[in-house]
């Protein structure tokens, strides 16, 4: 098959193929979806790729202006290499091999040969410690990088060398969780004096002991942060916690969103945990710029309509507020813990701007509709709500549905649903309570279209 294509491939073939490869902008490789087979088509394996570039008469790259690359790969990613055109700007890769000599060669045929990359995601199985230093090389020759997204634990020190010396670097992120428990033991090490010129956006892995000492060991870049997300490890203590907020609210001035992944230690369920305080986000009110606010923790967290209140005071533009919405049922909590379904009331009023909210609710608690489409407090822009792993409270559909409606001047979507952190049991019951979410969902639809009727009918006996 490889010697017919080859051999039936003419210049005029080629010139017909340069014309339209050198308008291709975006490619997706995937490796692992299966193709409908065609007898007179092979397979774009690494073999017909090696032969190809083998006989391109255009130069090294098949597609010379890609601008987007996504390539996922069972084995190596090597076949990739035609494809880098060094226009390109963004870079998915996703390596599923756990051989980190598959991966480190990789790295190692890609330095200099991507020199206007922008965004680059790396998804991999082989732990960070094991291509760190060849990844580190390639990484060093994208000057023009702005936006990098790791696996868990990859921030090693010959990482966060490569890193801080890129002069237009502003994102790091996180894109998985850790399948190596043996990594949370390694140290994070501080930046670099003079290290991250311009870096906003951190994500990354440290113990509650290890985060401040992080975060203080480069005050500068501190201070400059607006998006900061951490997944924790090891123990989860209430004081550390308490301890690392604090940290940030004292030193991230510039701060508006905050992400605390409180699920990441592996062991977690054999600490004695406690719910979290209200204390937590009060010494968060430092952070005035707070726009956005996720919380995960395998207890629940019970919001009180004061609360709600001064969170409103002090954060009078927050869009996104995610606390603590599904807890791990295999650990013991008191029954009657979460926050009540009127506490989207006081949301309303004192946080007007919220365009996505996610909180757990009581079970036994009945829904405060009272028939009133049209209270004085609504949401402006309300998009999604979110219950995680939440009951229905006492499993009244249809005046959920409703009371959330009265509450909103945009149709939300409600949901329910674990948080991609979670890794605590389910409820028992977890697909009758998915169906009920889902009826609430269908009739808070329902309730928006006889709200708006309504407000149509009073304007035009206004207008009469």
């Amino acid at each position: 098959m490889i010697k017919k294509l080859t051999d039936v491939l003419g210049d005029a073939d080629w010139d017909r193929f340069h014309s339209y490869a050198k308008r291709v902008r975006s490619l997706e490789f995937d490796e692992t979806v299966a193709y409908r087979s065609d007898p007179d088509t092979p397979d774009l394996d690494s073999t017909i790729i090696a032969v190809l570039s083998l006989h391109h008469p255009f130069g090294s790259a098949f597609l010379p202006g890609l601008q987007q690359l996504s390539w996922r790969t069972e084995g190596s990613a090597l076949p990739m290499l035609p494809f880098l055109s060094r226009e390109l700007k963004q870079l998915d890769l996703h390596m599923s091999t756990q051989i980190p000599a598959t991966a480190n060669e990789v790295f190692k045929a890609i330095v200099h040969r991507t020199p206007s990359l922008v965004i680059f995601y790396l998804k991999a199985n082989v732990q960070g410690t094991t291509v760190d230093m060849s990844l580190a090389r390639w990484l060093q020759t994208t000057t023009n990088l702005e936006e990098v997204s790791f696996p868990a634990y990859y921030l090693t020190p010959a990482l966060i060398r490569a890193l801080g010396s890129l002069p237009r670097l502003k994102r790091i992120g996180q894109n998985s969780r850790s399948n190596h428990s043996s990594d949370s033991s390694r140290q994070l090490q501080c930046f670099p004096p003079g290290s991250f010129p311009h870096l906003l956006d951190i994500g990354f892995n440290a113990t509650l002991f290890e985060a401040p000492k992080f975060l203080l060991g480069s005050l500068e870049v501190a201070s400059r942060l607006v998006h900061l997300v951490l997944h924790a490890s090891g123990t989860l203590d209430s004081e550390n916690i308490l301890k690392f907020v604090r940290h940030v609210a004292q030193n991230c001035h510039m701060l508006t969103e905050l992400g605390l992944d409180l699920f990441s230690g592996p062991r977690y369920g054999e600490q004695s945990l406690y719910p979290l305080k209200m204390e937590l986000l009060e010494s968060l009110y430092p952070c005035i710029r707070l726009e956005a606010l996720d919380i995960t923790y395998p207890l629940l967290f019970t919001f009180q309509e004061n609360d709600v209140e001064e969170m409103g005071r002090a954060w009078p533009q927050m869009v996104l507020l995610h606390v603590c919405p599904d807890p791990d049922f295999s650990l013991p909590f008191g029954g009657r813990m979460g926050s009540s379904l009127s506490i989207l009331s006081a949301f309303a009023k004192a946080l007007p701007k919220l365009e996505s909210v996610r909180f757990y609710l009581k079970k036994q608690e009945a829904p405060p509709f009272t028939g009133n489409l049209y209270p004085p407090y609504q949401f402006q822009n309300l998009n999604r709500v979110h219950f995680g792993l939440s009951p229905v409270p006492d499993g009244r559909l249809r005046h959920v549905g409703f009371y959330i409606a009265s509450l909103c001047k945009e149709r939300p979507t409600i949901s329910c649903g674990r948080s991609n952190w979670h890794t605590g049991n389910l409820p028992s019951d977890w697909a009758g309570t998915k169906s009920a979410w889902k009826e609430v969902n269908d009739m808070v639809g329902f309730a928006m279209e006889v709200k708006r009727a309504g407000l149509s009918s009073l304007r035009d006996n206004v207008a009469e």
